[in-house]
């Protein structure tokens, strides 16, 4: 197996694509929409020439199915669980960093009351912080929550999910049937707020 990265120029975007060329019969080319990147799959020894031409044409029609996905501020207008705010010019940074110091008491109080409701002991520590490919994790070594700062953009329902997800892994660490029973336990309408997350509809 060669792993390799090619980047190709499409109307004036210099889109980078990851290729596996390994035992598999045809060239693939996927599209992962958490982190916005492509990658590929091909026959082990095709040439780089054929490689490069399916690509070409590949990426041209996949990129007009995919979505930009909309960003939580523009114009100093943000998006706050799941409403519009002013609140003037910010810088990158300022984003995040004033998503984390509204945030991070609110997901602390949910946290703590769905910790209550859901029986988890003994609490566990919050925080917020930038994450590229999820919206929570829980660290079974520290005992802690993380939850990417720009969650706090959406509604306070897909907040919710989110936060019962990974309090559910206080008891499966996995994603079985027993785990999503426990989520489907606490939050009945997980498949709905799920998809909002993923397709980055913040308003409520």
């Amino acid at each position: 197996m060669k792993v390799v990265t090619r980047i190709y120029v499409l109307d004036g975007e210099n889109i980078p694509v990851t290729i596996t060329f390994k035992r598999v019969r045809n060239l693939i080319l996927r599209y992962n929409s958490k982190s916005e990147s492509f990658s590929a799959s091909a026959p082990l020894f095709t040439p780089i020439s054929s490689v490069d031409k399916f690509l070409f044409k590949a990426l041209a029609k996949m990129k007009k199915k995919v979505k930009k996905k909309p960003l939580p501020y523009e114009d100093g207008k943000l998006f706050l669980l799941g409403e519009i705010k002013e609140v003037g010019e910010l810088e990158e940074g300022e984003i995040d960093a004033y998503y984390k110091k509204v945030g991070l008491p609110y997901l602390k109080q949910r946290v703590a009351f769905f910790e209550q409701q859901m029986g988890v002991q003994p609490p566990y520590q919050v925080r917020m912080r930038k994450m590229a490919n999820t919206f929570g994790s829980n660290s079974k070594k520290t005992h802690r929550l993380s939850f990417q700062t720009r969650l706090l953009a959406y509604s306070p329902e897909v907040i919710d999910s989110v936060i019962v997800h990974e309090l559910a892994h206080h008891f499966h660490f996995d994603h079985s049937p027993k785990f999503y029973k426990v989520v489907y336990a606490h939050c009945p309408d997980y498949d709905k707020w799920r998809k909002k997350l993923i397709h980055h509809e913040y308003a409520r």
